[in-house]
Parts: structure tokens; C-alpha cells; sequence
């Protein structure tokens, strides 16, 4: 048995699992909120605080996967890792404290990685699919095929760094709303070409945001999304209606959202615009969800 810990910007996640002839077997998944960018994500640094609550969810998931018996442990970083100036001291805290070593991912390896996590959960075609995978603090697209990787990018528009970029009254105004849409259209000239010219036809959501937005499908529909469920479709229509209802939120009602948790109440209206941006993009009118992303990936692409 192995485990793996995604270092996120929002969260740090625990991939406990085994690999057999049958493919990825998970044991365990845990998601822990840490926050690593809180308070530091555009000064390039993690807080006293925010590195202390790190340290703090590594010792938690370390004790989860010995209690499993897990032996050892592998960390992958991503945005705020790869970012911050002191990520190397985190990385080396880690190692020295728990034994934990941390690999830091480049953006465009983290896209591999995330590609290689939703095709053991969504089946992909002939006609592209993008996949879209927001973090806290970059987004990551990959255009592709059941055959082919086409493309992918990562962009640093992750939804701590737009919340600390751009705040946002309660609850949000329209010309809120239209500035992070502006600052988004800026920013993904390129995603937008590439969109437009290979016409990809359902957007594959992966990790943090996606995950809520699918719990919040399922809650609707009244669906339960067992822990084996490994994808969820939907249509572009139910998500405007969904994103509709919450930007008129203020925080205190999206606290009570059936499956909406409370870490990410506050960054949840810019993931929805984002969502929207590409949608409204590519002209894509079909939504999947994947409950596997980055850590899947590894476990499969870095066993």
C-alpha cells in the first residue's frame, strides 16, 4: 500500500491506494483545508501561519496512513510551492520533521499528471475534451483525445490568487462579477484560441472547485455520489442555473448550500466565473465531473 499527498494552494490532499492488475484500487482519500496561500499568495511567500497549518495537515495525513500501514509517503507541490520563496523550506521542513520528501511540480507536468488522473474516471473519444482542474493558486487546461494529448497550459489564475487579487463585496456585484470576467478574458487569450479552432465538446472538471460543484448537482438531482462514483455528467444549463443562484448569495447563504463546505464558501463565486468564461468560450454545452486529478495521476504516471 502507497500513499501520496497533493501539496495544494487550498488544500493538501491524501491519496492512500494500491496498484493490482485491475488498475487503481483507493483506500483511503482524505482532504484536509490548509490555506498555504492565505495572506502570501501575491508577495510570493507563505505566512508563518499558513506554514504552520502545512506542517500541522502533513502530521495528520502521515498518522492516517500508518494507521493504514502505509510505510512511506511522497508529497507533490503545485502553485504555491513553486512559487513562494520559501517553498524550499516548507519541502525541507517536511523532509527533516516527517520524513515526508516533496517533489515540486512545474505547471505543464502538473497538467500531465492531472490528464492521467481524469482518464481512469471519464472516458474520453475521438472529439477532444478539455479538461479544466482549478486550484487555489493556478488553473490547469489539457485539450484531448482517447489517444492523444493535444495541448495544455497552466495559468496562475487559481481561486486564491483571483480572491486576493480581486475582492469581492457580500454579496458580489455585477460589476465585480464583469472585472474578474475582463481580468480572466485577459489572461486566457491563448485557452481561447485553441479553443475556438479545435471546437472541444464537453469541458472535464477535476479537483477542489469541480468537486463542490458536483456535490451541489448530485444534491440538486438528488443523487448520491458514492465514494466509487467516479464521474458525473451535466449539462452547461443546470451549471448556469447553479452559478446564477449563488452569485446572488451573500456568504451567510451559501454556508447553507447542500454540498458546498464552508472552506470553500468564499472562493466558490470565482470559480463559477471562470467556469462560465470557458464555457461561453468554446461554446460548450456539456459538463463532466472527475473525482480523480492530480494525486490519481501520480499514482499512476510516477508509481
Amino acid at each position: 500500500m502507497d500513499a501520496i499527498v497533493d501539496l495544494g494552494t487550498n488544500t493538501f490532499n491524501l491519496l492512500i491506494y494500491e496498484q493490482g492488475e485491475a488498475g487503481l484500487r483507493v483506500v483511503k482519500s482524505v482532504e484536509l483545508p490548509v490555506f498555504l496561500g492565505k495572506g502570501g499568495i501575491e508577495k510570493g511567500a507563505i505566512t508563518a501561519d499558513a506554514f504552520a497549518r502545512g506542517m500541522g495537515a502533513l502530521r495528520q495525513h502521515k498518522a492516517t496512513a500508518e494507521a493504514q500501514g502505509v510505510t512511506s509517503i511522497r508529497g507533490f507541490g503545485t502553485s504555491m510551492l513553486r512559487n513562494a520563496r520559501n517553498g524550499a523550506e516548507f519541502v525541507r521542513g517536511a523532509q527533516e520533521e516527517l520524513g515526508i520528501g516533496i517533489t515540486i511540480l512545474p505547471g505543464e507536468q502538473e497538467a500531465e499528471l492531472i490528464l492521467a488522473g481524469v482518464r481512469q474516471a471519464v472516458p474520453f473519444g475521438s472529439q477532444p475534451s478539455l479538461v479544466m482542474d482549478i486550484g487555489g493558486g493556478s488553473t490547469e487546461f489539457i485539450l484531448a483525445t482517447n489517444k492523444a494529448l493535444m495541448w495544455k497550459r497552466s495559468f496562475e489564475l487559481g481561486v486564491t490568487r483571483l480572491r486576493e487579487r480581486i475582492p469581492i463585496s457580500d454579496p458580489i456585484t455585477v460589476e465585480e462579477e464583469a472585472r474578474i470576467a475582463r481580468h480572466l478574458d485577459n489572461q486566457l487569450e491563448a485557452l481561447y484560441a485553441v479553443v475556438e479552432r479545435q471546437e472541444p465538446h464537453v469541458l472535464v472538471g477535476s479537483a477542489g472547485s469541480f468537486d463542490t460543484l458536483a456535490s451541489i448537482v448530485a444534491a440538486e438531482q438528488g443523487i448520491a455520489l458514492a465514494p466509487e462514483t467516479t464521474s458525473l455528467a451535466f449539462t452547461a444549463l443546470a451549471f448556469d442555473a447553479i452559478k446564477d443562484r449563488l452569485l446572488r448569495m451573500t456568504r451567510a447563504e451559501r454556508l447553507r448550500v447542500p454540498g458546498l463546505p464552508e472552506h470553500r464558501v468564499d472562493t466558490i463565486p470565482y470559480a463559477l466565473i471562470q467556469i462560465d468564461r470557458v464555457l461561453l468560450a468554446g461554446g460548450i454545452r456539456e459538463l463532466a465531473w472527475s473525482r480523480y486529478a492530480l494525486k490519481e495521476g501520480a499514482a499512476v504516471l510516477l508509481a
